[in-house]
């Protein structure tokens, strides 16, 4: 999932956060399989985890600035809570 940084709402990062948390759960859970049959070869999968957790907690960390009124690239809704 792309966004656009420069209208994007706070919703649609949460969105995104969950997709990429999803995808996280995702990858580990076959990281554990791949581990147990094959070892070594489970660092592919673990470091699509990782990234997958890295994308999450950024993009819940621009929702969060994009409600405070701190998000630092020019947005229409920079500091509108739209979290209903």
């Amino acid at each position: 999932m792309t966004l656009d940084a420069r209208t994007a709402t706070a919703k649609d990062f949460d969105i995104a956060a969950q997709s990429k948390a999803n995808s996280a759960w995702g990858f580990g859970v076959l990281t554990v399989i791949i581990f147990y049959f094959f070892s070594l070869w489970a660092l592919i999968p673990g470091a699509l985890t990782l990234l997958m957790i890295i994308q999450s907690v950024s993009a819940t960390k621009q929702a969060s600035n994009l409600r405070n009124g701190t998000y630092k690239i020019p947005n229409p809704n920079n500091g509108i809570d739209d979290s209903e």
